[in-house]
């Protein structure tokens, strides 16, 4: 019965099933000891992984279902940037609905979420993120949250978010990451088992280092890495966050600034 429901959760034609489902569970799980920033909703537990009920520190807001990773990024996108208030081209690669559905509500921001299939109204462009329908120059900002891992040619990748940001935009990448090594990937490890084993899920083709800096700075960006360890103890409480969520803020150099 559990897995069915989650299949209807993902299905698009479930839209107003999901939305009634997350509210409902929003409500069980109502309390102060955690909030969520991407909805607001005070909590008094996240919910775990492939779980509707199962209490966890740092899984899904039981409200908007936004990850640690997402809750992560929007705390960040609030300190660091000038997206809730300055009008905005905002490209989202591999949209989550948690943000999605904030994003397109807000009349500063003009939002598009790209995917290789419409899961949902989050989607608003079918396409590869190796080869974008977009014109270049076009996004004042990307946030691309654990894409990069799934993407075979992810230095092609790389070019096309740097091709359609315009000069001085920003982009807010993150990936799984290891600070202790350099990035591991073998083109001939394509069993899903054997890449869940050595990449740490089926779907991923590689684990990134910190040398993927390397990789950015190679297609145009300058880079900062906002390293998960800095964000004070009590804000990781707080909001339910991991301390292996790291962001790399990447800015295409404006040449006229």
């Amino acid at each position: 019965m559990r897995a069915i429901l989650l299949d209807r959760l993902r299905d698009p034609r479930f839209a107003g099933l999901k939305k009634l489902g997350f509210f409902m569970r929003g409500l069980l799980f109502l309390g102060r000891k955690y909030k969520c920033p991407c909805c607001n909703w005070n909590l008094r537990s996240f919910v775990g992984r492939s779980s509707i009920l199962k209490k966890s520190q740092t899984g899904f807001c039981p409200r908007c279902n936004a990850k640690a990773r997402h809750r992560r990024h929007w705390l960040y996108l609030e300190q660091h940037t000038k997206l809730f208030s300055a009008p905005t081209r905002l490209l989202e690669i591999g949209p989550w609905w948690a943000l999605s559905r904030r994003f397109r509500k807000m009349a500063n921001i003009e939002f598009v979420g790209l995917d290789l299939v419409r899961t949902g109204s989050q989607v608003t462009t079918v396409g590869d993120v190796t080869c974008m329908p977009m014109e270049s120059a076009h996004f004042d900002a990307i946030i691309c949250t654990h894409v990069l891992e799934h993407v075979e040619k992810d230095r092609q990748a790389l070019s096309e978010l740097n091709r359609v940001l315009k000069p001085g935009g920003w982009a807010i990448i993150s990936v799984p990451l290891q600070l202790s090594r350099p990035t591991h990937e073998d083109p001939e490890i394509t069993d899903p088992e054997d890449r869940a084993r050595v990449f740490g899920e089926r779907g991923h083709v590689r684990f990134y280092g910190t040398d993927l800096i390397d990789r950015l700075e190679s297609a145009g960006f300058q880079v900062t890495l906002d390293l998960a360890r800095q964000v004070p103890n009590a804000m990781r409480r707080k909001y339910g966050l991991r301390d292996d969520e790291n962001i790399f803020h990447c800015r295409k150099e404006d040449p006229g600034a």
